[in-house]
């Protein structure tokens, strides 16, 4: 199993219930989840960055304005 720190697997809840929500994949603008998790947008983009690297999420290829949720990342947060 991928390791994960909190703040990552705090991302992929978000991610989860937006896709819960409104269907896949889950997509939230960098600044909406940066607001939900109480952390600047840097940390955001880092954040995203970091489980896009471990396969759990998608994001822009020049920037990252957003993430959205893989079945990967998905399947993380429903074992749980």
């Amino acid at each position: 199993m991928t390791e994960l720190t909190d703040q990552e697997h705090a991302l992929l809840k978000v991610l989860a219930d937006e896709w819960d929500k409104s269907g896949p994949p889950g997509f939230l603008e960098t600044t909406a989840i940066a607001k939900a998790l109480g952390i600047t947008i840097p940390d955001a983009k880092r954040t995203i960055h970091s489980l896009f690297v471990k396969g759990l999420v998608g994001t822009d290829e020049i920037d990252i304005y957003a993430g959205y949720l893989l079945p990967e990342g998905y399947e993380i947060v429903e074992e749980k």
